[in-house]
């Protein structure tokens, strides 16, 4: 009697197992068809919210939504199950799923590479992002938490497969996530496809900036009255491109996203400008005083409407703007005083003069090396006896 209780025990078993396989594949096999469906749909890359700004954060498009709330039914169905053992072989499913998933999302963005500034490969950095978003709220979730204890101690390999002893100890210690692998393939996609859009970006404004690199800076005269200046003629085209690509990133992108590439572009923008026009030029007084207005009264602002101090942005072209505006008397103080700190530094022990780094500072100059601003000094077109 005990053997044939246990006999069906096993037998019971068994076909518990089969069964649930066969539904794992059963639900795999659906979810990659509707996967299929909706990313060939009219509408995959479009918001349902998108005429709802307070709904639409995120901007996820359709195909990222439909998918993310697929994840979610099947997370509700096998939740109820009540091994663990089973659920960790529904949650492997998942994230095998997302991992398709953004093989998909790679192999379009691909295809659309060659438009970076486009809708479509905008929805696609937003569907990115959008995953991980919520699988990163998903990694402090209660039940995947709980999932996450039950698959250390039972030592599931279909989870923890490849996982070394240090990652399996940051599991047990709850420091990890069951999502971490997935999340940075797809925080490496978000930053490759970052990339690609900040370079298609740089591109035009490279080429919108070529007359405003070949302006005469070394003879433009003093204005006597600076309320009437205005913007260089040759900077208009480069600051267009600038505030057309923002207010378009600000309009397509997530507001996660936005800032991300904001604040890219501005570090991009102060490299280009402070190597390709500032260390590419020598300066009169009156060419100086013009950058400055051009970078503070024009450029700057273009970034004010995203956060209080734009200027903290660009730190090369505003230190390099302050070097270049000095008057001759302190400017001439100031070369003479870095040349002789240059050429006593391997004597100095901490004692007499303070580095030239005070002196800077006291000017506002915290980024620039004190061999960078000899450079800059350098640019000046005219010293008195020259």
């Amino acid at each position: 009697m005990v053997l044939k209780n246990g006999q069906l025990r096993a037998s019971i078993d068994e076909s518990r197992i089969q069964i649930l396989h066969q539904s794992r594949v059963d639900v795999r096999s659906m979810a990659v068809e509707k996967v299929d469906s909706m990313l060939s749909s009219e509408g995959a890359w479009s918001s349902q919210y998108k005429d709802i700004s307070d709904m639409d954060e995120l901007k996820a498009p359709d195909c990222a939504e439909t998918f993310m709330t697929l994840l979610q039914v099947i997370t509700e169905r096998y939740r109820a199950l009540p091994c663990p053992s089973a659920q960790l072989k529904f949650l492997e499913l998942q994230r095998e799923l997302v991992d398709d998933f953004r093989i998909r999302l790679t192999q379009v963005m691909k295809e659309e590479s060659r438009c970076p500034l486009g809708a479509r490969y905008c929805a696609i950095l937003n569907a990115v992002n959008y995953i991980s978003t919520i699988l990163g709220d998903w990694g402090d979730n209660v039940f995947f938490l709980q999932l996450q204890q039950a698959a250390v101690s039972l030592g599931e390999e279909v989870v923890l497969g490849g996982l070394g002893v240090m990652e399996v100890g940051r599991l047990a210690s709850l420091e990890g996530s069951l999502f971490e692998r997935l999340l940075a393939l797809l925080e490496r996609l978000k930053g490759d496809m970052i990339g690609r859009l900040l370079d298609g970006i740089m591109r035009e404004v490279t080429e919108k900036a070529k007359p405003y690199r070949q302006d005469r800076w070394f003879s433009l005269p003093s204005l006597q009255d600076q309320s009437a200046m205005s913007l260089s003629s040759s900077a208009c085209p480069m600051m267009l491109c600038v505030r057309d690509r923002l207010l378009n990133l600000h309009q397509i992108l997530s507001l996660s996203l936005f800032q991300q590439a904001w604040q890219a572009l501005a570090e991009r923008l102060d490299n280009f400008l402070y190597q390709d026009v500032i260390l590419s030029n020598h300066f009169s007084d009156g060419g100086a005083t013009q950058l400055q207005f051009d970078m503070t009264r024009n450029l700057f602002p273009l970034f004010g409407h995203y956060c209080k101090r734009p200027e903290n942005f660009f730190k090369h072209v505003k230190e390099a703007c302050i070097i270049l505006c000095l008057n001759v008397g302190s400017a001439i103080l100031l070369r003479n005083f870095l040349k002789e700190s240059e050429e006593e530094m391997r004597d100095w022990a901490g004692g007499g003069d303070p580095p030239p780094e005070y002196a800077l500072n006291e000017l506002g100059v915290y980024c620039l090396a004190p061999c960078d601003v000899l450079i800059l000094l350098n640019l000046r077109a005219s010293w008195p006896g020259q």
